[in-house]
């Protein structure tokens, strides 16, 4: 069960407002975390002012965001910046519908990101080749959670990617994984190295349960339906502990794995647009934007000044 699906709205003078809002046009092709991500947030902020007594836009002062954001200034500066985005956002919404007497711009007019919160979140080459060393492949658990592993240090896959993957994704003959990627519906081609191969094989012949599903991945305890994003990253966590990799200040997840993979890519100088295609972003700015992790690789493209004699 996702974390989303754990949070209940408990006043519903605030249902109808939260429904139209998520109903909007500009919504309908986004993805279903960025929907679940705004809902939480927005029910979040519902049940903080109904606690306070709150029961209304229109009674509800700025005052009482600003002190619903310190209520949760215990999450990491990154999860409130994005938090303070949907609000922003919301709350123009809210004032554009003469439901709040101030709009989102107003209460946020700018929204400091501290994008070094991601700088820590990657692993070095070995830290990453210990993680993989240590799952067992001999075991029907192990040759699953190795693909898996695999999947996210080496090709940078999201969990959500992951998750969705179908064996006809997969292609043999050209020796490609290819896929629409879930959270930017894009197309991604990404190639099948030797060693996913020869794991995904072993993980297909030995592991699998036989069924019907055209998914990759598949859950024994659901009626071999599809994995969820949370156990995705529940697994491939379970190995930076038994790795014994400190984490100290670092995610260990998926996501980490991306990151590893991005700051291994331009360490080994390799161009921003293959790294671009690999993380399979549509823009080279969010591929920069990306690749701020690893700042003492940065300096070394640094030259140094030559030091001419008149």
């Amino acid at each position: 069960m996702s974390k989303n699906s754990k949070i209940i709205l408990r006043y519903d003078s605030y249902q109808s407002i939260i429904q139209q809002y998520l109903s909007l046009a500009e919504f309908k092709d986004k993805a279903t975390d960025t929907m679940n991500s705004k809902r939480l947030t927005i029910m979040e902020l519902c049940n903080y002012l109904g606690d306070n007594g709150i029961h209304s836009f229109h009674d509800c002062q700025q005052k009482y965001v600003s002190e619903f954001l310190c209520s949760i200034s215990f999450l990491s500066t990154s999860t409130i910046s994005g938090k303070t985005f949907i609000l922003r956002h919301f709350f123009n919404y809210l004032y554009e519908q003469k439901l709040c007497s101030y709009s989102g711009q107003e209460l946020f007019p700018v929204i400091v990101t501290n994008k070094r919160d991601r700088i820590l979140s990657f692993y070095s080459e070995e830290e990453v080749k210990t993680i993989v060393s240590c799952i067992d492949s001999n075991t029907i658990k192990g040759k699953k959670d190795l693909v898996i592993v695999l999947l996210a240090a080496e090709l940078g896959i999201r969990s959500g990617d992951i998750c969705r993957l179908k064996l006809s994704d997969i292609h043999w003959e050209r020796s490609t994984i290819e896929f629409i990627q879930f959270k930017t519906g894009v197309f991604n081609q990404l190639p099948l190295l030797e060693n996913i191969k020869y794991a995904l094989i072993d993980y297909l012949r030995f592991s699998r349960p036989s069924c019907d599903s055209e998914l990759l991945f598949i859950g024994i305890k659901n009626n071999y339906g599809m994995l969820s994003a949370s156990q995705i990253h529940t697994t491939v966590s379970s190995y930076f502990k038994k790795a014994q990799i400190d984490i100290t200040q670092r995610k260990h997840g998926p996501h980490a794995l991306r990151h590893s993979l991005a700051s291994s890519l331009l360490a080994n100088n390799t161009p921003m647009h293959v790294i671009k295609d690999v993380l399979g972003h549509t823009n080279l700015n969010t591929t920069k934007a990306y690749l701020n992790i690893d700042f003492n690789t940065l300096k070394s493209f640094a030259l140094e000044v030559p030091d001419y004699e008149d």
